[in-house]
């Protein structure tokens, strides 16, 4: 550890236990911080969630609660916005992911100094759920008048999204909406557990979706539908109509299946790794999540701390405005990333590693990569990422006799356009990706141009991004 380290660590370090003293004085005066228990069930001390939830305010972040040991913890990336925090509840191991967003309305009926019941949360996330990068939870938005009607027909109000949901990457929720609350056991997911997931680029509008259900990339379900259980909306759909959402043979929706119960599980374990871990790592060292920085290791799938390395050299910028985390090994220098970066760019080697990444030409703001455990990407020389574009790693070309640890790889000059998604994908030097086209399983060959609004996999068009 440099002598700067050394100084940001003791410096930062002093204050994270400045906030721990405060707190506990806190308790011990009776005045209580939100969302903080003072008492366990032995009447002592004690700072683990609140029965129902715990809210992200003051002192309750990036650990929420403050003082809630590592294992229990709820762990919120810095970068997260939060508006409305007293109006938000969050249970225990939640991961929340750098640059998402809980959009509560900081106006409400109750006085400023009056804390908000129940019935006035507008965002409610319960355990063991994870928001990933870039995710937006919005409690209300505005809607047409006949689309209000169908949304106010269901009943709700504000978000609630239940246990063991997963909003991946670039996802958003507008609310009212709920998301695993309701609904039944399955034949492909016959336990107590429940999953939902949402994968990259979908959205939740005003609708609900019960447990064990699913919406798959760039996929959509719309106002006063509700998803039952079992069933998941097929890549690049919009799902609008109650009986789009019910009947498979009208093209929008399948059965889950044992696969896709076995994949949600691996990805909610990992999640809940990283909100323990996360905690752990920040305790460590305030300055340690924040920037251009370490991965938590310590897990399984990826044990070592790991800090980024630019044009060769070791780095470690906490100051930096984007998130570079792990094994990242770029060929841009510090001032060249700082010309060719937009804002909001999560660049995430804390599961899949390593990333090695070329000469940007540009990255717009709220690039992502990310990878799945033991899958690494490579990425080459002049390559322009769009904004919002994704770009992930997860063992190329299973299907098609590769192995399911081969990189994603994005070769030399290739253009990806605003929301396009790169996915267990070989892109071929020179080929564009269209906007809001997702890439999965696939091998596109140099040079090729795909259109706008359409989705691939394996190797295949499977059809039209819907909205």
């Amino acid at each position: 550890m440099n002598q700067l380290d050394q100084r940001t660590h003791h410096t930062e370090g002093s204050q994270a236990s400045r906030l721990r003293r405060l707190v506990i004085l806190s308790c011990l005066l009776s005045l209580g911080v939100a969302g903080i228990s003072c008492t366990d069930d032995n009447g002592g001390i004690g700072f683990e969630p609140r029965e129902g939830g715990s809210r992200p305010t003051g002192p309750n972040r990036p650990v929420l609660p403050a003082l809630a040991s590592a294992e229990t913890a709820t762990f919120i990336d810095p970068t997260a916005t939060i508006t409305g925090a007293k109006y938000i509840l969050l249970g225990r191991q939640i991961y929340i992911g750098p640059f998402a967003r809980l959009l509560a309305d900081e106006n409400s009926s109750q006085e400023s100094t009056t804390k908000p019941e129940v019935d006035d949360i507008q965002i409610r996330i319960e355990d063991e759920t994870n928001v990933q990068d870039n995710v937006t939870i919005y409690a209300h938005v505005e809607r047409s008048a006949a689309d209000q009607q169908k949304v106010k027909s269901l009943l709700l109000h504000g978000v609630e999204i239940g246990e063991r949901v997963i909003l991946a990457h670039g996802s958003s929720v507008k609310g009212p909406a709920q998301i695993g609350i309701e609904g039944t056991d399955i034949d492909a997911n016959p336990d107590d557990d429940q999953e939902v997931f949402l994968s990259f680029g979908s959205e939740v509008d005003g609708a609900i979706l019960e447990k064990n259900t699913g919406i798959s990339a760039l996929g959509r379900v719309g106002p006063g539908v509700r998803l039952r259980s079992g069933f998941i909306v097929l890549p690049g759909k919009n799902v609008t109509t109650q009986q789009e959402a019910d009947n498979p043979a009208l093209g929008k929706v399948r059965l889950i299946v044992e696969a896709d119960v076995e994949f949600n599980e691996g990805v909610l374990e990992v999640n809940v790794a990283f909100a323990r871990e996360y905690t752990k790592l920040y305790r460590d060292n305030p300055s340690y999540v924040r920037g251009i920085n370490y991965d938590p290791g310590n897990t399984a799938f990826n044990p070592e701390r790991d800090l980024p390395h630019l044009a060769g050299q070791e780095t470690r910028v906490p100051g930096f405005r984007n998130r570079i985390i792990g094994e990242v090994e770029l060929d841009n220098t510090l001032p060249e990333l700082l010309r060719v970066m937009g804002n909001e760019i999560s660049i995430r080697a804390d599961e899949g590693e390593p990333f090695v990444i070329g000469k940007i030409a540009s990255m717009d703001n709220k690039v992502i990569f990310h990878a799945l455990e033991e899958t690494p990407i490579q990425t080459g020389d002049n390559v322009s990422y769009g904004e919002q574009a994704i770009v992930h790693g997860g063992g190329r070309r299973p299907l098609l006799g590769g192995g399911d640890n081969e990189p994603t790889i994005i070769e030399d000059d290739v253009k990806l356009k605003r929301q396009a998604v790169v996915f267990r994908s070989l892109i071929g030097q020179g080929a564009t990706i269209g906007e809001k086209s997702a890439i999965v399983n696939t091998d596109v060959a140099p040079g090729t141009i795909i259109q706008d609004r359409v989705i691939y996999i394996n190797n295949t068009l499977f059809g039209q991004v819907e909205w």
